[in-house]
C-alpha cells in the first residue's frame, strides 16, 4: 500500500467513527398501527402525513385494521388509494357481509319462500357443528383481499421482507392462546386472519392454525417493532383503547373483555412518538365515518410532527418515496389465471368446478375469475375459504386455490308469518343435493296455515358451462281459504266462501342470460278447483258451486331481477316480461242455491297472454328513496260460466303484501295496468318507513249480471286505488312490519295488520 493510500485510509476510518452525530448504520423508522374497528382509517392520515412532511417509514407493523392498512401500505398502494377504498361503498359492503349486486347471480336463486333461516346439516354431524360460527359473511371480503394483495405476493414471492416496505402482522392462535406474527406467506391471507374478529367473521387455517384477530392478545404490537426490525424511531398510531370492566347485567362486555387482552399502548422506547386522534366508537364494521377518521389522524399526527422530526436525522423526500412505489407497482403481473386446485374433488367434481369457474376456458382475467368466484359461492355443493392467487413456477399465469370443502348434503329452512289477521302459516323445507359433473337438487317444503297450505316436491339438475342452463321439474298442491275455516290440511265441514284448491306438474328449463337475469321456458300441467258460494247466505245443509278447470300452460319469460330483499326491497330492480298460452277445459257443477242444483257445464277455452312487471328504486334523494312500480296485464282470456268462476280465473294484482290474503273483486281483471309510486324513509339502518300508493286501470272491469254471469264493463271506465303505509324492521332473520293498508273495497277500505316474516307462497298455478 502506498503512503498516500494509507493516509486516506486513516482519514476515512477516523472520520467514521471518531467525529460526534455519526453512526454507522442509517437511522430506522418503524410505523406500528393499532387495532380498532373502522377507526383504523385514521391510520391512513397518519401515513399521508408522515409523507408529506418527509417522515421516513422504513417498517410498518400492525393488527387487525392496522394489519389491514399496513399491509395495504407495504404493498405499494398510496395514501390517497388507500382514502379512495376506506372511503367506497366496497369496504362498506365487505364489512358488513353485503352481497356485491354486480355479482348478484340471478339465475341461481330459487323462487321466494318464506324462509327465515337456513341451515346445512349431515346426519352424521354433531349439533355444534351446524350451528354458525360467524354472524357476517365473508365471501366480499375474501375475495377483495385476494385482488388487493395477490399481485403483492406474487412479486415479493411470500416474504414479507421484500414488499414495497418491510411487514408484520399480529393474529391469535387461541389452541395455544398466544400470539402470532406473521413474516411469509400469501399476504391477503395473512391480513385477513388479523382481521377476523371472534364470532363476527369466519377464522381461517395457515400452516396448519386456525386463526383470529391479532388484537385478542396483542392490540398494539410495538413489541414486534422493536424485537423483529430493531427500529431506532417508533411511531404509533393508537385508534383502540382497552375494555372496561364488565358489567355483570351486560352480555356484550362481558364476552369482550375474556376475548380481549389488554394492550400497553405506552410506548417502550426512548425515541417514541405515540399518535392518538380523537375519535367517537362506532360499530366496528362501520366505515360511514371512514372520511372523518382519516381527516382526524392527519391533523392529530401534524400537530405532533414538531417532536416527530426532532427524531428524526435523515428525511425521505415525497416524490422519491412515489417513483419507489411505481417501480414496485410496475413489477406486479396482470390478473391471468389458468389452473385450479381440486386435489381433495374426483374427477367429476374437478371437471363441475372447473366448468363453474373457469366456464371452459383455458384463461381467465380477475374480472372472469371474479364471476366464477361467486357462481361457486352461491352454488350450494362447495364451501369456499379464503382464495389464494398465486404465480406460476414461469412467473406468467395465476393458479387459483379456493380452500374448498364440500357441503353438507342436506340442508333445512324454517319460517312462516307470524299475523294480526287470518295468515299465520309456518314453512319447512328439507333439500338434498349430490354433485357429480352435473348438480343435482332435490327438494320438498311445506306450508301449513288455516288460510294456506301447500306441498312442493321438486328437482332441479345444473349444467355450468359459458352459459349454465338448468332443467327442473315441480309437482305442487296449493290451498286457499279465504274464510279460513280450516286447520292444516283437513277441512271443516262448515263450507266456507270461497276455496280454491290447485294440483299441478311442471317441467321448466332455464338458461343464464346475465349475472342478473335468466330466460326460462316452462311446461304445465294441472287442475284448478274452485268451491264458493255466488252470495253469502248459505247453511250447513247447502252445497257450494264448484268450478274445475283442467288446463295445459306453456310460458316463456325474460326476467332480470337485482333487488335486495325478497319482501319490502329498497334497492335494485326487477323487470319481468313473459308470454303464456293457456288451454283447458272448464267444468261447472251447480250447487244448492243456483237454482239449477247439480247443473253440470263444460268449456273449452284457450287464450294467450301476455305479462310486464318494472319493479325499479332509484338512488336516494335527500333524506327518502324513491321508487316506481308498473305492471301490465294482457289477454285474450274469455268469461268462465259464472261471475266468480271467471273471478278466480283471472289475474289479480298482488304487490302490497296483504293484498295476497283477500279476494279483491276490483283489482282482478283480464287486461290490466297498475302505476305507482313508493316513498322509503330510512330511519335507521334497519328500520324503515315507506308508503306505496298505486292506481289500478282496468281495460274492461269484469262485472256481473242479474243472472250472476260475468260482463264485460265498458273500456277504461273503472279505476281503482290502493295503498300502505307501513313501518318495517328488517331483522337478519326477516321483516317485522306494521302497516296501515287501503283497498277500493265495496265494504271496508282500511284496515291495520302487523306481520312478523314473509307473506310468500308456492308458485300458483296459472301465474
Amino acid at each position: 500500500m502506498s503512503l498516500l493510500n494509507f493516509r486516506c485510509y486513516i482519514f476515512g476510518l477516523l472520520f467514521f467513527t471518531l467525529i460526534p452525530g455519526r453512526n454507522l448504520h442509517a437511522q430506522k423508522v418503524a410505523v406500528v398501527l393499532s387495532g380498532g374497528g373502522s377507526r383504523g382509517a385514521a391510520h391512513v392520515g397518519v401515513l399521508r402525513a408522515l409523507e408529506e412532511n418527509g417522515i421516513p417509514i422504513d417498517y410498518i407493523v400492525g393488527t387487525s385494521i392496522g394489519a389491514f392498512v399496513g399491509g395495504l401500505y407495504a404493498a405499494g398502494y398510496s395514501p390517497g388509494e388507500m382514502e379512495k377504498f376506506l372511503t367506497s361503498e366496497e369496504i362498506k359492503r365487505w364489512s358488513t357481509g353485503k352481497p356485491n349486486p354486480e355479482y348478484a347471480i340471478f339465475f341461481r336463486k330459487d323462487n321466494p319462500d318464506a324462509a327465515w333461516i337456513k341451515i346445512d346439516f349431515s346426519p352424521k354431524k354433531r349439533l355444534s357443528k351446524i350451528l354458525p360460527t360467524n354472524i357476517v359473511p365473508t365471501e366480499e371480503m375474501d375475495i377483495t383481499l385476494m385482488e388487493l394483495f395477490a399481485g403483492a405476493t406474487g412479486i415479493s414471492e411470500g416474504n414479507f421482507d421484500s414488499l414495497f416496505i418491510p411487514f408484520r402482522c399480529v393474529a391469535a392462535d387461541i389452541d395455544s392462546s398466544c400470539a402470532v406474527v406473521l413474516s411469509s406467506g400469501d399476504l391477503a391471507s395473512a391480513i385477513r386472519a388479523s382481521l377476523t374478529f371472534p364470532f363476527l367473521f369466519k377464522p381461517i387455517r395457515i400452516n396448519g392454525r386456525l386463526l383470529f384477530d391479532g388484537g385478542m392478545y396483542n392490540n398494539f404490537p410495538q413489541d414486534v417493532a422493536n424485537e423483529v426490525f430493531k427500529a431506532d424511531v417508533i411511531i404509533g398510531s393508537q385508534v383502540a383503547r382497552n375494555y372496561p370492566s364488565p358489567d355483570p347485567d351486560d352480555l356484550l362486555s362481558q364476552i369482550q373483555k375474556m376475548l380481549m387482552t389488554d394492550a400497553n399502548f405506552n410506548l417502550s422506547v426512548k425515541n417514541g412518538v405515540l399518535i392518538t386522534p380523537n375519535l367517537i366508537r362506532p360499530d366496528l364494521t362501520d366505515f360511514s365515518l371512514a372520511a372523518e377518521f382519516i381527516d382526524s389522524g392527519y391533523v392529530e399526527t401534524r400537530r405532533q410532527m414538531k417532536k416527530i422530526r426532532e427524531l428524526i436525522t435523515t428525511f425521505r423526500d415525497k416524490d422519491s418515496v412515489d417513483r419507489k412505489r411505481e417501480l414496485f407497482k410496475q413489477r406486479i403481473l396482470p390478473y391471468f389465471i389458468d389452473s385450479l386446485n381440486t386435489e381433495e374433488l374426483n374427477k367429476y367434481e374437478a371437471r363441475y368446478l372447473n366448468r363453474l369457474v373457469l366456464q371452459g376456458n383455458s384463461t381467465v382475467t380477475l374480472q372472469d375469475l371474479k364471476q366464477g368466484f361467486y357462481r361457486t359461492t352461491h352454488d350450494g355443493f362447495f364451501h369456499v375459504g379464503m382464495p389464494v392467487l398465486s404465480l406460476k413456477e414461469k412467473k406468467d399465469k395465476y393458479f387459483l386455490d379456493l380452500n374448498l370443502s364440500k357441503a353438507d348434503r342436506f340442508s333445512i329452512k324454517f319460517g312462516g308469518n307470524l299475523s294480526s289477521r287470518v295468515a299465520n302459516l309456518g314453512f319447512v323445507e328439507l333439500n338434498y343435493k349430490y354433485l357429480f359433473s352435473h348438480g343435482l337438487n332435490l327438494k320438498t317444503n311445506f306450508y301449513f296455515g288455516r288460510f294456506y297450505s301447500s306441498f312442493l316436491l321438486g328437482a332441479k339438475l345444473e349444467y355450468p358451462s359459458l352459459k349454465p342452463f338448468y332443467i327442473g321439474t315441480s309437482i305442487v298442491y296449493n290451498h286457499f281459504d279465504y274464510f279460513s275455516s280450516k286447520i292444516y290440511f283437513l277441512e271443516d265441514l262448515t263450507p266456507s266462501y270461497l276455496i280454491q284448491n290447485e294440483n299441478y306438474m311442471s317441467i321448466n328449463a332455464g338458461l343464464q342470460a346475465s349475472h342478473k337475469g335468466k330466460i326460462e321456458g316452462e311446461f304445465t300441467y294441472g287442475r284448478a278447483e274452485d268451491r264458493y258460494y255466488q252470495s253469502n247466505n248459505f247453511t250447513r245443509e247447502d252445497t257450494a258451486d264448484v268450478t274445475r278447470f283442467d288446463f295445459a300452460k306453456t310460458s316463456v319469460k325474460w326476467e332480470i331481477n337485482s333487488l335486495n330483499r325478497k319482501l319490502y326491497a329498497t334497492s335494485g330492480a326487477r323487470f319481468l316480461i313473459e308470454a303464456q298460452f293457456i288451454t283447458g277445459k272448464e267444468k261447472y257443477v251447480s250447487g244448492s242455491l243456483t237454482g239449477n242444483p247439480a247443473h253440470h257445464s263444460d268449456f273449452n277455452h284457450d287464450w294467450l297472454r301476455i305479462h310486464a312487471v318494472w319493479d325499479n328504486y332509484f338512488k336516494k334523494i335527500g333524506i327518502f328513496k324513491l321508487g316506481f312500480y308498473g305492471e301490465i296485464m294482457l289477454s285474450g282470456q274469455k268469461q268462465f260460466s259464472n261471475y266468480t268462476s271467471s273471478l278466480l280465473s283471472a289475474p289479480a294484482f298482488t304487490h302490497i303484501p296483504e293484498s295476497k290474503t283477500i279476494f279483491l273483486t276490483n283489482y282482478r281483471g283480464f287486461n290490466f295496468g297498475v302505476a305507482g309510486l313508493k316513498l322509503i324513509f330510512p330511519i335507521t339502518k334497519t328500520i324503515d318507513f315507506r308508503i306505496e300508493n298505486y292506481v289500478f286501470q282496468h281495460y274492461r272491469q269484469i262485472l256481473q249480471s242479474d243472472e250472476k254471469t260475468a260482463l264485460r264493463g265498458e273500456k277504461f271506465a273503472n279505476r281503482y286505488y290502493t295503498g300502505m303505509a307501513a313501518l318495517v324492521y328488517n331483522t337478519f332473520l326477516g321483516p317485522v312490519s306494521f302497516s296501515v293498508n287501503y283497498f277500493d273495497n265495496p265494504e271496508d277500505k282500511f284496515f291495520f295488520a302487523f306481520n312478523i316474516g314473509f307473506l310468500i307462497f308456492n308458485k300458483r298455478a296459472l301465474d
